[in-house]
């Protein structure tokens, strides 16, 4: 609560409590109350914390899990944020998880931390760096201290799907498109308290379209100003209805046209890790013996699986031999043609089958390209090689369990034939 610093306001503002007590039943705690003054006389100030029974706090403060300050907001002051995430990433026990289920948990637990803190304030860049380096390090290491290079720049991760990324949101533009709000409010003078507040203090009638704060202003104020300027064509185009996060973060953010292959690792159908590792096969980014010996890694390139040529990307799962096998059984029992090279064009060539048909085969396709991309890890490792006619079993049990699990709504009876002999 916010008052003047004079005895009459703070006497008006317990009578206040005293009202709403009496009304409902609830009580001010005294002993975690405190009274924060700026620009209050200490002899004043003293009359008022006995008259009110209130300690006396010191700015900055925490409240509700931020930091509190009339300053700029310092990298010290967000170091309650950043011992958070690094707090979760111990706790999480990450060592065990694929990198889809790291991926799940930086979306769903690590930015949502920092949502929090986004919606409130523009966050120094310092400390949203220092969030997207956990962050990175959790996703390709399983863990907040290892810093060893990753296999993809965290620029293409943060990329939306739609644009061969993997969803996971720009911190930075997403704080802006976060704070843009009050922004929006203010330009359609929302009812609220502190629009009303925020017209009367610092707009007094102008336009704020043209507005730029003054030079005894805040600096939450001065950056709310900076951060309209940025999407002003956004804010004033007039063509949109109400303002969310979502709308402004996909403005800021938009990078072109959307990629051909993206459907491919967006499948509902496919298994996560599945999915992911097929965006690294896309990438190009596995690290395939070609790619260790050009880093010096290794001296000899040759394919674990058939032992005849350099292993790459195209051949490890296009050309090889052993991959030509299990992409042969999979096309027969799908009765589908699937391109043994460039595997992931058959999206766009097949645009006009039926999306069910499309989706199974990028889930089947998936599968396979993970299963012998472990094999390729067990020949290497343990010594060992599973069957062409073992790896096509397994990822067919994984496939009719995805379909059987999955809700299908109406398709044409043909697709519905299809569908039932691949789960039988």
């Amino acid at each position: 609560m916010f008052c003047r610093g004079d005895t009459q306001s703070v006497v008006l503002l317990l009578r206040a409590f005293k009202t709403f007590s009496n009304a409902s039943g609830l009580c001010m705690n005294q002993g975690k109350s405190s009274m924060y003054s700026n620009g209050v006389a200490e002899s004043t100030m003293a009359a008022l914390t006995r008259l009110s029974g209130m300690k006396r706090g010191t700015i900055p403060f925490h409240y509700l899990g931020v930091s509190i300050t009339p300053k700029r907001l310092g990298v010290n002051d967000c170091q309650g944020l950043i011992d958070k995430v690094m707090a979760r990433i111990r706790g999480i026990g990450a060592r065990k998880l694929s990198y889809a289920g790291r991926l799940v948990l930086i979306q769903s637990v690590l930015h949502n931390l920092h949502n929090y803190w986004a919606i409130i304030f523009i966050l120094p860049k310092i400390v949203l760096q220092h969030i997207d380096r956990l962050c990175r390090k959790f996703l390709w290491h399983g863990n907040e201290l290892k810093d060893s290079p990753a296999l993809v720049a965290w620029e293409y991760v943060c990329k939306p799907t739609r644009k061969r990324g993997l969803g996971l949101k720009c911190l930075y533009w997403w704080n802006i498109a976060a704070v843009a709000k009050y922004a929006w409010w203010i330009a359609k003078k929302t009812d609220h308290l502190w629009v009303r507040w925020i017209h009367a203090v610092y707009m007094k009638d102008k336009d704020w379209e043209v507005y730029e704060p003054g030079q005894g202003a805040s600096w939450a104020w001065k950056k709310i100003c900076w951060v309209k300027n940025l999407i002003k064509p956004f804010l004033f185009s007039g063509g949109f209805g109400d303002y969310s996060i979502k709308l402004g973060y996909s403005w800021l953010v938009d990078e072109g046209p959307d990629k051909a292959w993206h459907p491919w690792v967006t499948n509902k159908l496919m298994v996560p890790k599945h999915g992911f590792i097929l965006w690294l096969m896309a990438h190009r980014r596995l690290l395939t013996q070609d790619r260790l010996m050009r880093m010096g890694v290794i001296q000899s390139n040759c394919c674990y699986l058939c032992g005849l040529d350099a292993e790459s990307v195209e051949h490890l799962f296009f050309q090889c031999i052993y991959s030509k096998k299990c992409l042969a059984l999979m096309s027969e029992w799908l009765n589908v043609d699937i391109p043994e090279q460039q595997a992931l064009d058959w999206w766009v060539k097949y645009r006009n089958r039926s999306l069910l048909i499309k989706k199974t085969v990028a889930a089947a396709v998936a599968a396979l390209i993970y299963a012998i991309w472990r094999c390729r890890n067990q020949s290497r490792m343990e010594g060992y090689l599973l069957t062409p006619g073992t790896v096509f079993k397994n990822c067919k049990s994984e496939i009719r369990m995805r379909l059987r699990c999955n809700r299908v709504g109406s398709v044409v009876r043909g697709v519905q034939i299809w569908r039932e002999r691949i789960c039988m």
